[in-house]
């Protein structure tokens, strides 16, 4: 999905030699990861091979939150694959494709953002063509099974038997994975099965045209069932693990699929109309725009690593002043009234050295873009930010909040409530805010205008 935009390379460790083959096909480098006594270990390797603005995606279960927050808080951008609801999240970006996830599920940093739904779903190339062609008729008459890529208790040879004892006349195309350890005996017990075709690691492209040929599928609720969504049909699902329950229910409750179960009792003359309905509800879901959704998360996240922050100090008054007085900033602040530099100057002394401030300067290419500032009473911090003129429009506003964000929670520990205050005419803030997770309350009236409310709970967390 990202390879038109950026260098993708791909660590691993101890991959066979056909998984580093495939994952070459898709990549400009492997990285071969030694072998550490210890994660911790592992991260600082990593981290010797990064650049400041490399974003590292983490995918695989043994990525625990110490091992997130040793990347994220050094600081890299950071961003997580999760299907199991973890809900610690030391991530710039977390992604989850099952569907029914409610952000209030996951404790992440603040100002991360969470790609959550079949709007993210992560399909592979030919599937996101399918997801964007018009739907076709589906063909009943043929079957399509597939129990996982490596299907340890052989699923795929019980349902076989299952399908052909419900389907005795219907064209069965069973698709194996490579891990698949049971494929001598499968291939031995079809040999006295009729209209049954055995398919055995095949590419993504043959998949994707396979699906296309079969209106009824079987498959597991995983990754392969947003394939057989994005290509559309009627599909029965039969889950093999128990990190499956999740999203057996969304689609079924979703009626994007049925359970396997079911199958058994659905007369033949509603299998064609039930999934022409169905194929018509998954197109809904699924659009195939997802690539261009994970451009857009992607883009952001790096624009935003590519500006140094720091502390603002005394000498910044001056940057300070010519941002207060820029006639945009004084058209949307609370009061309107052009600041007078000694009153300026006063304001500033105390706000730098005061330890319930934090007043943070970006940069790029030693150019000053624009500052946040976040003053606290007690456990309110209420959020004040800017942009240089010459940087607006171009996604400045975004990177340098969230940036803040994520900065203010690795100095600032404990729990705390952030509020941002935006006039309701001034869109593009609004949208700031609500892309980084924050919650807008009722609109208040201020000095005869009308200003939105954004708060953003930020709960207490153990360093790990």
């Amino acid at each position: 999905m990202l390879q038109s935009d950026f260098t993708c390379v791909f660590a691993i460790q101890e991959p066979d030699e056909q998984v580093e083959k495939q994952i070459s096909k898709g990549c400009a480098e492997v990285w071969l990861v030694p072998s550490f006594s210890n994660l911790q270990e592992e991260a600082e390797w990593l981290l010797q091979q990064l650049r400041p603005t490399d974003i590292v995606v983490l995918d695989g279960y043994h990525f625990t939150p110490a091992y997130a927050y040793s990347l994220w808080s050094r600081p890299q951008p950071v961003v997580n694959i999760d299907d199991l609801l973890a809900q610690d999240q030391w991530s710039d970006v977390v992604i989850n494709q099952a569907g029914g996830i409610k952000p209030g599920t996951y404790q992440t940093v603040p100002g991360a953002e969470l790609c959550l739904g079949p709007a993210y779903a992560l399909l592979r190339r030919p599937f996101q063509f399918a997801a964007q062609k018009a739907a076709s008729i589906p063909d009943v008459q043929q079957v399509f099974l597939n129990m996982g890529g490596a299907d340890p208790h052989n699923h795929t040879l019980t349902l076989l038997h299952q399908l052909r004892q419900r389907f005795p006349g219907k064209a069965i195309e069973v698709v194996t994975g490579a891990a698949y350890p049971h494929q001598a005996d499968l291939e031995q017990q079809i040999q006295d099965l009729k209209h049954v075709t055995l398919h055995h690691n095949i590419p993504a492209e043959k998949l994707a045209a396979l699906l296309h040929r079969c209106g009824i599928h079987v498959c597991p609720p995983s990754g392969m069932a947003y394939e057989c969504c994005a290509v559309g049909g009627l599909l029965f699902l039969h889950p093999i693990a128990d990190n499956q329950r999740y999203l057996l229910a969304y689609l079924t409750e979703a009626k994007l699929a049925l359970p396997y179960s079911e199958l058994a009792h659905v007369p033949e003359a509603e299998l064609l109309p039930l999934a022409q309905s169905m194929t018509q509800r998954q197109r809904q879901v699924f659009d195939g725009a997802a690539g261009s959704r994970f451009r857009k998360v992607f883009e952001a996240l790096y624009g935003s690593y590519q500006l140094t922050i720091r502390h603002a100090q005394s000498s910044d008054a001056a940057q300070y002043f010519t941002w207060a007085n820029d006639p945009a900033v004084r058209r949307n602040a609370i009061h309107t009234a052009p600041i007078e530099w000694d009153v300026h100057v006063r304001w500033f002394s105390r706000r730098v050295a005061a330890t319930d401030s934090f007043l943070y300067i970006f940069e790029q290419v030693d150019q000053a873009v624009g500052q946040v500032r976040i003053d606290f009473e007690e456990s309110v911090g209420t959020i004040d930010y800017s942009v240089a003129a010459a940087y607006r429009g171009q996604g400045m506003g975004l990177a340098i909040l969230r940036r803040a964000l994520g900065l203010l929670r690795r100095e600032k520990q404990g729990a705390w409530t952030l509020l941002g205050q935006v006039k309701s005419d001034n869109l593009a803030s609004c949208r700031v805010f609500q892309r980084l997770g924050f919650i807008q309350q009722p609109t208040i009236r201020q000095h005869d205008e009308n200003y939105e409310v954004f708060r953003l709970e930020v709960a207490s967390v153990n360093i790990p």
